[in-house]
């Protein structure tokens, strides 16, 4: 009888086992068909990206990647168009059931725009609040366009149970919404098809900021063209810029940074040191990529007048050492270098807050680049009641007369000895940036350096703000005629 008991026993506890080990093995399987579906859908985005630039066919190849790979019922971009006051659909998942649908509507898909007054449509909601949003009814995306008869009868025909919408986000701000059509309630969703809509998101928010860039900027050239024959040439670096720089360069580098990214912190396996060395270098050359793009698109912005100057009294020594409290965890550290202000008493400058700290940052950045470790850099202030003049002197590896003269020019740092001396990369075009933005605020800068290995010295010379200049203070500021575009960030 002990026997029998014991063999029982037995048995439960080996079905038991076995109940586990199965489970284990069906959420693992689970696991990898999820990721592998969201790696396919990522890698046809890649495809439909490099492939085109058009925004209207991009996104139609975006939304039938989401019915295709995805396996959902349909997804829909949806971009503002401020001309019509709303937010408009432009590309839906394609299948004979949605076309036939479609055809049955009293509004064309491509007519229905979602107005901006129109608080409680999801959509809107999603756009201005930048959340995410579900609904089990479908007239919650339809509302202030189709009537809720309408929109049931599309829900009952495509069987779809819930809806999830999500804002289209980007360092800047909300560039759309894209949402999909489940067939299946909140709860039977799992937190792999969370992660996976996510995820999605997350890359079409990329493509499509990249090709509106891209268009923005496409339309800049236009316009310049078409306004002064005399800046063809300018004209023309800018357009071969937008072209290489915007789609062949920023999209792909994108991608390629975010999955390096990946690999590096997402891995589901251990990296061998040499792997992980490997692709650690394929995350900082994609960064030095997009640094490039970003200052191109400085000067870009900076030639053709989209940006706004907007000057106030600064504090100079309160802006430096925000400005040294910024860099100094993130590189002077690292090469133990040494910061030394002279503080003095001197007025305030008349400038434009942001535009100062973006010239104080290159300076400093570039003083970080050309200095070795156990170096110094040092701040000093002169005034003579009219100007005051920062000193930004470095302890590096100084320069010859002839790389002082192409200094401030655009790629000034390429093919001099300046150059080879750098110990990390860069685009050569932050001087560039800086003298021009200088300019625009009315100030001066220059570099002296006794030669080669002597260091540099780069001095900054910006009018005190003085009550006869702040009566006029409009009179400085500047406005473009169109959109004013900030500046992208500088890398230290």
């Amino acid at each position: 009888m002990n026997i029998g008991l014991e063999a029982i026993i037995s048995l439960i506890g080996f079905l038991v086992v076995s109940l586990v080990v199965n489970f284990f093995q069906l959420r693992r399987t689970e696991q990898l068909s999820h990721k592998n579906q969201l790696l396919v859908a990522l890698r046809k985005l890649d495809v439909v990206t490099l492939a085109n630039n058009d925004l209207k066919i991009i996104c139609q190849d975006i939304v039938n990647i989401v019915r295709e790979e995805l396996g959902y019922s349909f997804g829909v971009i949806a971009l503002p168009d401020h001309q019509a006051g709303g937010i408009r659909r432009v590309a839906i998942s394609y299948s004979s059931k949605v076309n036939s649908i479609l055809q049955a509507l009293p509004i064309r898909f491509h007519d229905q725009v979602v107005p901006f007054e129109v608080k409680d449509n999801l959509l809107i909601r999603a756009f201005f609040e930048k959340q995410v949003f579900h609904s089990a009814n479908m007239h919650d995306i339809q509302k202030g366009v189709l009537s809720e008869e309408v929109s049931k009868g599309i829900q009952e025909k495509m069987g779809v149970k819930t809806v999830y919408v999500y804002p289209l986000l980007t360092s800047d701000n909300v560039i759309g919404v894209i949402y999909y059509g489940l067939k299946a309630r909140k709860e039977e969703v799992s937190n792999l098809e969370f992660d996976a809509m996510e995820s999605f998101k997350n890359e079409v928010s990329r493509i499509l900021d990249n090709i509106l860039l891209y268009k923005d900027l496409r339309e800049t050239s236009d316009a310049l063209l078409a306004a002064n024959q005399k800046l063809r040439e300018v004209d023309k670096l800018k357009d071969d810029f937008v072209s290489i720089a915007s789609h062949e360069l920023r999209t792909p580098m994108t991608v390629i940074r975010s999955y390096a990214w990946m690999v590096l912190h997402k891995s589901d396996m251990p990296l061998s040191k040499t792997v992980e060395k490997y692709v650690v270098r394929i995350l900082t050359s994609t960064e030095r990529l997009i640094n490039l793009i970003n200052d191109m698109l400085n000067v870009s912005r900076i030639e053709s007048n989209r940006i706004d100057i907007n000057p106030e009294p600064v504090n100079l020594l309160s802006l430096i050492n925000d400005i040294i409290d910024e860099v100094y965890f993130s590189k002077s550290i690292e090469k133990n270098i040494q910061f030394v202000v002279f503080e003095k008493q001197v007025p305030k400058v008349f400038a434009d807050p942001a535009k100062l700290r973006q010239i104080f940052l290159n300076l400093v950045g570039n003083s970080l680049k050309f200095t070795p470790a156990g170096g110094k850099i040092t701040f000093n202030f002169f005034t003579d009641g009219k100007v005051v003049e920062t000193a930004i002197s470095d302890s590096g590896v100084g320069m010859s007369k002839e790389d002082l003269s192409k200094l401030f020019s655009k790629f000034g740092r390429l093919d001099n000895s300046y150059t080879a001396a750098a110990t990390s990369g860069g685009t050569g075009l932050g001087l560039y940036i800086s003298r021009n933005l200088i300019e625009l605020m009315h100030g001066k800068i220059w570099a002296t350096s006794e030669g080669l290995n002597k260091g540099s010295t780069f001095t900054v010379s910006m009018p005190v703000a003085t009550t006869d200049i702040l009566k006029d203070i409009d009179k400085y500021r500047i406005k473009p005629e169109g959109e004013a575009k900030g500046l992208e960030p500088v890398a230290i």
